[in-house]
């Protein structure tokens, strides 16, 4: 028996009320666990052997950021066949050690092979915020913008896209003080040539402090995501393989067949930042099987780059166990980036970037873009579209 196949049978801890998912007590019974299995002094078990949105370079990572300032990412809380990401009372790890991010990853994975199959939407929800300086680099400021995809999974509905601009605001009471001495502006124009100088990105158009109309647009969509930079129908979807050892191997034929010689980055580096990505990708948006998405996090647990920081509280205020890595998004600058993961859901509650940038004083300023995940997965509800105009 592996290392992973004991992981999922200790998790095993069912609540009645349940129907069969891993109830959070499981969930937490497994961490622990799993913490004490790294830990063999403490509990003299035996150790066992181990197990969207943004690309690399600024060709491949700085396009998808921009993509992150202008499009919604997503997921997730009960409802319907729904697994709720809000964290439930009493789903502290283990009171005697912190868990690794292996141990993280793969509790995550046990998590995420009880969510539904199927439903007649695969359905994410959420809200992304990103930092940019004003035009003229005296403050920070904050946009947010929520938005859900319906992508229906059965014949004869309608899939569609839901989206609300929430308004631009100074990023911090710093930011608030230089705001208001430069006239408490409630709009922001962009020049054309504006050098991005550690930007994630820079708005095509003017930018409005109030926030919009909630709006819905019907997606005709043939493709449901992509991986490694190539679409996929929802019958390529049903072919990614459910198995760790065979969907690595099959994203990393895709991965290689890309040319990434115009990166400016290390090819076999940049080829390793892919795989992460794809693991993550499958793991908040595309509608892949659970298998799958476990799989996912048994890679992402085998990954070095990876490391395990501490509970923390998400953008939302939800609490959950916080990753981070460092992403090369040109060669020699780097980004950090963070993911807060419910362990015991075995959902990506947010994944937040950071970067820093100067000032026209010389401050230097924290940039963050994050996308919080409030729903994900399949449902048999219908989408709450906005009422016409008139």
């Amino acid at each position: 028996m592996n290392n992973d196949q004991i992981f999922k049978d200790r998790a095993r801890v069912r609540d009645e009320d349940l129907a069969g998912r891993a109830s959070t007590t499981g969930a937490d019974a497994l961490l622990a666990e799993i913490v004490s299995m790294e830990h063999p002094a403490r509990r003299r078990l035996p150790r066992f052997p181990g197990r969207a949105l943004l690309r690399p370079g600024r060709a491949l990572l700085g396009l998808a950021a921009a993509a992150t300032a202008v499009a919604v990412i997503t997921p997730a809380m009960l409802s319907g066949n729904t697994i709720s990401v809000a964290p439930q009372p009493g789903t502290s790890a283990s009171a005697t050690a912190e868990p690794t991010a292996r141990q993280i990853l793969l509790a995550a994975a046990v998590a995420a092979e009880q969510a539904p199959a199927s439903g007649d939407y695969w359905r994410y929800k959420g809200v992304t915020r990103w930092m940019l300086t004003d035009p003229t680099r005296s403050y920070v400021l904050e946009e947010a913008r929520s938005g859900e995809v319906w992508l229906a999974g059965r014949t004869g509905l309608r899939s569609w896209r839901i989206g609300q601009d929430l308004g631009v605001r100074p990023a911090t009471p710093q930011d608030e003080v230089a705001w208001r001495a430069a006239g408490s502006p409630t709009s922001w124009r962009y020049p054309k040539d504006m050098k991005t100088e550690n930007l994630f990105a820079v708005p095509f158009g003017p930018l409005k402090a109030a926030a919009g109309e909630r709006t819905a647009e019907r997606l005709r969509w043939k493709t449901v995501g992509d991986l490694a930079g190539e679409s996929l129908t929802w019958k390529e979807l049903r072919a990614v393989p459910g198995e760790p050892e065979t969907l690595r191997s099959y994203l990393e034929e895709r991965i290689g067949r890309l040319d990434l010689t115009g990166s400016g980055m290390d090819v076999e580096e940049a080829r390793k930042h892919i795989l992460l990505r794809d693991c993550v990708d499958i793991i908040s948006t595309l509608p892949a099987s659970p298998e799958t998405r476990a799989s996912a996090y048994r890679i992402l647990a085998s990954l070095p780059a990876i490391r395990a920081v501490g509970e923390t509280t998400d953008p939302l205020g939800r609490r959950g166990q916080l990753l981070s890595y460092q992403e090369e998004i040109e060669p020699g600058l780097f980004s950090e980036v963070r993911l807060v993961v419910d362990p015991s859901t075995g959902l990506l509650l947010s994944e937040v970037r950071a970067n820093t940038t100067e000032l026209a004083d010389g401050r230097q300023a924290e940039l963050r873009v994050s996308s919080s995940f409030q729903e994900i997965g399949w449902t048999d509800e219908r989408p709450q579209l906005p009422t016409p105009p008139g």
